[in-house]
């Protein structure tokens, strides 16, 4: 990596400080929700490409190759890390998993058959996009539904999406502030709206 950024939200722990300490840079977005982070930190990027990557541990940093290789092929402009094709350690055992899983195939399939493409996970965080891209989308979600939105604003400005296999493991710090029977409806009302 040329460049590390870190977008910290009014965390209370020693992130800044580690961060820093570690030759990262840092972008304070006020804690107004994951959206916001990357609505915020878009100005601040430098690379070529940009690899999105969730500060909890269940991403493997060595799948990153993996992200950028068919962007720096020239077959990609966008490309998500798919659970579905490289698995979970997370999203299995329980019904408010399940309730997850079977949310996010609804968004995939919706996006699928409104754009013509075949994806299996459209709701993972782990992905990378070429720089200039993610800096001409026009975004609004606050939140965990920036995903959704991201995938759907490269679609529809005409850009390359594909997606590769990546594991997510169990997180090794902090918890889902996600609650299906809460965020639901804001994941459905952010496709009806995206797919208008």
């Amino acid at each position: 990596m040329d460049d590390i950024l870190v977008s910290d939200g009014a965390s209370r722990d020693e992130t800044i400080e580690r961060a820093e300490a570690c030759g990262a840079r840092v972008v304070r977005d006020g804690g107004g929700g994951k959206g916001v982070a990357i609505r915020r930190s878009r100005a601040e990027l430098t690379g070529d490409v940009t690899v999105l990557i969730d500060a909890d541990g269940s991403h493997d940093p060595e799948d990153i190759p993996k992200l950028v290789a068919p962007i720096l092929e020239g077959r990609a402009d966008h490309v998500s890390g798919s659970r579905l094709l490289g698995g979970s350690s997370e999203l299995h055992g329980g019904f408010d998993e399940w309730a997850r899983l079977a949310g996010s195939s609804f968004i995939t399939a919706c996006i699928n058959r409104r754009y013509d493409v075949r994806l299996s996970d459209s709701q993972n965080g782990f992905r990378a996009i070429r720089t200039d891209v993610l800096q001409s989308l026009t975004l609004r979600s606050r939140h965990t539904t920036i995903e959704q939105e991201m995938l759907v604003a490269t679609l529809r400005a005409g850009h390359r999406v594909t997606e590769v296999p990546t594991h997510e493991h169990r997180r090794k710090a902090g918890e889902s502030h996600i609650s299906v029977w809460r965020d639901g409806p804001s994941y459905v009302l952010s496709l009806a709206r995206l797919m208008m």
